[in-house]
């Protein structure tokens, strides 16, 4: 029987229906970076709020991040076994209902708990979107696709950054949340009555799929570092979360043939370049409210329309660059990454004035562009599509746990610091150079052009992956 989530599009060309599907996944997609945004410029308003430091406000990126790396590679293995529709339409709801009890909370730790919600609602929607998008829509145009879908999450992101700013001037805080009631309630009519039907499916649900669970105490003992609290605790139950989902992929022969099918260079060194481009950008986006507001005297809003420039940029490039790709392969349009974000790094580094704030942001902002379609680009297509589902939600959970651990260099960094100072960021920058953009230069190197190379559904055509009668478990 015919798997509707892993047959390819029929035809090159998209009718209405195709489109409209196209809008409820990318509406979906954006929930997560709208709600990053807005409320990122309102950092130094909460900790002010809820009376908490700066620099442990890094919990609200950092166990959100883990959160949604943890839980995209489950969601996508349910979605690869289950269905994507079904998924993504729970992760919608999901996510609604969340940012709801998120505005009606009283404290701190209520706050902090249903943003953790929100994450892992929010990774059951990304794992799923990209592997929809595979379905809807012809390999031929797939990085042009990912790019529209990424520069309307760019776009919206754009949008938010100011729009969060002025809000968190003018109005309380709660109306960050409430802002994704209507997306989400628009979101879930559309995909419920536009995304293909879920059939039988043929993929079995694995251990692969926890292979995320390390994340959620990786994260608690990052935070831990940065309050200066006992870190054993955290590190037990990493070990421990870490040996027994080791073991319980190797003792699976279904869960390795499952891992093996999407354990390749290409998906690899995608998921690589995902890893240390995020780190990039979360470091410097944790950074950047904090900082902005003492080493240039900007006040909220002011800094939401920097950041616009950051988001408004990748969404000019994100298009141009899928086509780009599609037509030429990653090849030299890959270092692009490299010529934007190095002396993007080193304008911050060097000091900023107005001026070149606006530099940095378009420098940042082509070059996170760039690496994020060509690392997607090169893990969707190294990868079965029988099995992208999950394959995608263990992509974005890579990239999930570089914005994790940039931000955690960011906090660990400012924690040194009674207070923000103009000195603090530049020791972040330096910091993310170091640690991350030099083995972003050398993964790069190493990133294979998948348009190249023959389709891996060819190469694994002779290895059917088990849940149907040809695998006993």
């Amino acid at each position: 029987m015919t798997d509707s989530s892993t047959s390819p599009p029929l035809s090159d060309s998209l009718g209405l229906k195709a489109y409209l599907a196209l809008i409820a996944i990318a509406i979906g997609y954006i929930l997560n970076p709208i709600n990053g945004t807005l409320v990122m410029t309102a950092y130094p308003h909460l900790a002010q709020v809820f009376e908490v430091p700066y620099a442990h406000m890094s919990a609200m990126v950092m166990f959100f991040m883990a959160a949604t790396a943890a839980a995209q590679p489950l969601a996508g293995g349910l979605g690869d076994s289950l269905g994507r529709k079904n998924l993504f339409l729970l992760g919608i709801a999901g996510f609604t209902a969340a940012s709801t009890m998120a505005a009606l909370a009283e404290n701190f730790t209520s706050l902090l708990s249903w943003r953790i919600a929100q994450a892992v609602f929010s990774g059951v929607i990304l794992a799923n979107a990209l592997g929809l998008v595979g379905q809807v829509v012809p390999a031929s145009k797939r990085g042009r696709y990912l790019g529209m879908l990424n520069a309307t999450m760019v776009a919206s992101s754009a949008l938010s950054f100011p729009l969060g700013g002025l809000l968190v001037q003018h109005f309380e805080w709660p109306i960050l949340f409430w802002l994704n009631l209507p997306l989400g309630l628009t979101g879930f009519i559309l995909a419920w009555l536009c995304l293909p039907k879920d059939l039988s499916q043929t993929v079995s649900l694995t251990a692969v799929s926890l292979m995320g669970l390390p994340f959620l105490p990786l994260a608690f003992g990052l935070q831990a570092f940065v309050k200066g609290e006992a870190l054993w605790p955290s590190g037990v139950v990493f070990v421990l979360t870490l040996v027994l989902v080791v073991i319980s992929v190797w003792r699976s022969h279904q869960s390795r043939r499952q891992f093996s099918r999407i354990n390749n260079w290409g998906f690899n060194s995608g998921c690589a370049v995902a890893y240390f481009s995020a780190a990039i950008q979360f470091g410097i986006m944790f950074t950047l409210p904090a900082w902005s507001l003492v080493a240039l005297n900007i006040n909220s809003a002011t800094l939401g329309l920097y950041l616009a420039g950051f988001s408004l940029t990748m969404f000019l490039v994100s298009p141009v660059i899928g086509k780009l790709l599609d037509q030429h392969g990653s090849g030299k349009i890959k270092w692009l990454v490299v010529a934007s974000l190095c002396p993007g790094l080193l304008l911050l580094i060097l000091g900023l004035n107005t001026v070149s704030f606006a530099l940095v942001a378009v420098l940042i902002g082509s070059g996170i562009a760039v690496a994020l379609l060509t690392s997607q680009r090169a893990a969707m297509l190294a990868t079965p599509s029988d099995s992208q589902a999950l394959a995608m939600g263990m992509f974005s959970s890579w990239r999930s746990v570089g914005g994790l651990s940039g931000n955690a260099l960011a906090a660990i960094v400012l924690a040194r610091y009674p207070q923000v100072v103009p000195q603090a960021g530049v020791d972040v920058f330096v910091w993310l150079l170091m640690a991350f953009f030099i083995p972003l230069v050398i993964t790069l190197y190493c990133l294979q052009d998948a348009s190249s190379e023959k389709p891996v559904e060819e190469v694994l055509a002779s290895q059917p992956l088990g849940g149907g009668k040809s695998e006993s478990g």
